[in-house]
């Protein structure tokens, strides 16, 4: 009886810890997007970023590496795109970024598939 307490216990928690993390994910890519979103001009994207660099050790322990550098090259891409002072593509740029962003929750969706 011991052995089915411990293993329900464990089940709970790593459900629990699953769904806290799914959520800790969603708020933060949430925040930044809508930081992001619609932005063209080179300081508010600067400030942008420096906002994802605070949040990025969290995000790296939770996503994978490659999602990440993604979003980092996107974020430098529409920044350089801001400087050239390029309008079409750093919205362009900010779209592909905030699409992204939404997206990664979406990744982290505690299922079946992501537990085993």
């Amino acid at each position: 009886m011991k052995r089915l307490i411990a293993a329900c216990t464990l089940l709970l928690l790593l459900s629990v810890s699953c769904f806290a993390e799914y959520q800790a994910v969603a708020r933060t890519t949430d925040a930044l997007a809508d930081a992001v979103d619609g932005q063209t001009d080179p300081a508010v994207l600067s400030e942008c970023f420096d906002a994802w660099a605070d949040h990025k050790p969290l995000l790296a322990s939770l996503i994978r590496h490659n999602e990440i550098d993604q979003i980092e090259n996107l974020y430098r891409r529409a920044i350089q795109a801001a400087n050239n002072r390029d309008l079409n593509e750093t919205r362009l740029q900010v779209a592909e970024l905030t699409g992204m962003l939404r997206h990664l929750p979406e990744l982290e969706y505690p299922s079946l598939h992501n537990v085993f």
